[in-house]
């Protein structure tokens, strides 16, 4: 009965974040469901504090990411990014489409991909309007790149963060296993996005329509990008010596702060645009959620079907990527990889077999989500921004392109991931 009830409260407390009945949205249902979860008794109260607490270093990513964001927004490194990739694209459309892929694998890989999601997207829509370009290709170019480019270092999504808590793998070690999948997928990205928009994007522009000054004040300008490199060192740094990535975070937002207080920057509202507390609500009840199945013996069961047939590293590897791309395509990414490092840790899988399986979770929640429009919270949050500004993308426009990608990007990285292990 109580793994009954904690398998029944978690199951419809995803599909209502999913599915989002009368547009309530997914930090409210999560919270829903973890109240539940501890009334049902799925989860006692200390339990969940714990599982809360013990993330403490996520949720301080999370914050200094948002505040980042933010005062780089301020400063306009983001238009002055896009700018940049106009005037490279010297009038051609298709130029300007590769350019804005290489931008978003360039802002996800020191940024993360939520940022890419958030940020680049607004800014991509309001340059290709601008430009009088049709604005699909390269709004779906941001979602994309965006996943394809999320496991290239530890702090490029979110989750890579999570994992590499459990891991304590060095970068050097991180590397080794993910960064030629990561090369990999990324190419296959454009690839794929420049032969299927090729006549698309042929259409060309006006290069005097994207001379616009996008720096207001170039010395806060120029703090701001000098401590956006000192924070991206500071971040590969960290990640070599395993120290917790969230304080550097959480460090370098304040280091921004000062900065933009400093110049007389500060800005309500964008740091009320960037910073999310509905988000902290959501990943803390998801938290809890997921303990309370566990607890249950739920994830470890689950996880030992997984990797039923992995006799090595290099199966074990594919077993994490392949049940892990799955699961976040009906669950999302974050739940879906919570899942996958519960079970792994709850004795669903042998201690010699956990690092390349989660190294192959991680893989299958960065990837697997480019396949539809429900696999990662940066694809949810980058349509909910298209569609506040009347572009429609239908599941179907998202998943007849995610058809192509994801499936090359999953058997690039699964073919190269099992090579690293021989």
């Amino acid at each position: 009965m109580h793994a009954a009830l904690a398998a029944i409260v978690f199951a419809i407390t995803l599909g209502l974040v999913i599915v989002r009945p009368a547009r309530v949205g997914e930090a409210w249902s999560a919270a829903a469901g973890a109240i539940v979860m501890l009334l049902v008794g799925g989860v006692g109260p200390s339990a969940a504090l714990d599982a809360v607490a013990r993330e403490w270093d996520l949720f301080l990513f999370f914050a200094g990411l948002m505040v980042t964001a933010a005062v780089a927004d301020m400063a306009g490194f983001f238009d002055w990014a896009a700018a940049l990739a106009v005037k490279a694209a010297g009038g051609s459309g298709r130029r300007l489409l590769f350019n804005v892929l290489v931008l978003g694998t360039l802002i996800t890989t020191f940024l993360s991909n939520d940022a890419t999601a958030v940020i680049l997207t607004p800014v991509v829509y309001t340059v290709v309007t601008r430009l009088r370009l049709r604005v699909m290709p390269y709004l779906l170019a941001v979602s994309f790149i965006a996943n394809a480019a999320s496991m290239t270092l530890p702090i490029s999504n979110p989750i890579n963060v999570l994992t590499g808590d459990r891991l304590r793998a060095p970068l050097a070690v991180y590397e080794a296993h993910l960064l030629p999948a990561s090369i990999a997928a990324v190419g296959i990205t454009i690839a794929v996005f420049m032969a299927v928009y090729w006549r698309v994007a042929g259409r060309g522009f006006a290069v005097e329509a994207s001379s616009v000054s996008v720096v207001a004040d170039p010395r806060f300008f120029r703090s701001v990008l000098a401590a956006l490199a000192l924070l991206a060192l500071a971040y590969i740094a960290g990640s070599a010596l395993l120290l917790p990535l969230g304080v550097i975070a959480a460090g370098g937002a304040a280091v921004l702060l000062i900065i933009a207080g400093g110049f007389r920057r500060v800005s309500r509202e964008q740091l009320k645009a960037h910073v999310s507390p509905g988000l902290f609500v959501y990943i803390a009840a998801l938290f809890i959620l997921v303990r309370g199945v566990e607890d249950a013996g739920i994830t470890g069961a689950l996880i030992s079907g997984v990797l039923a047939r992995a006799t090595d590293s290099a199966s074990a590897v594919v077993a994490g990527l392949a049940g892990s791309a799955v699961a976040c395509n009906v669950v999302n990414n974050l739940p879906g990889v919570l899942i996958f490092i519960s079970g792994a840790q709850s004795g669903g899988v042998a201690p010699h077999l956990q690092a390349p399986f989660l190294f192959g979770a991680l893989a299958g929640a960065d990837l697997g989500p480019n396949l539809t429009p429900v696999g990662a919270l940066s694809t949810m949050l980058w349509l909910v921004i298209v569609r506040r500004r009347g572009v429609e993308v239908s599941a179907w426009d998202f998943i007849r392109l995610g058809a192509l990608i994801a499936p090359l990007t999953i058997a690039a990285a699964a073919v190269l991931m099992a090579l690293s292990y021989r």
